[in-house]
């Protein structure tokens, strides 16, 4: 995924999965602008804080 978001110079992307009947993962689309909110306060919290800190340190090693 960070090879997929540097390829298009994105800071953030939503990423969206599928798993089928045999357990086999599939790749659908990356969402730029994915939304989040609707998750549980424990998920879109760590989501919140892991852009602002992007925001304010943009040249940090996100990996």
């Amino acid at each position: 995924m960070h090879h997929y978001l540097d390829a298009f110079g994105l800071v953030y992307g939503a990423f969206d999965f599928g798993l089928d009947a045999a357990g086999r993962w599939h790749w659908y689309e990356c969402n730029p602008n994915g939304q989040f909110a609707w998750f549980p306060d424990p998920v879109t919290d760590r989501i919140t804080a892991a852009l602002a800190d992007q925001l304010q340190h943009p040249d940090r090693d996100r990996r």
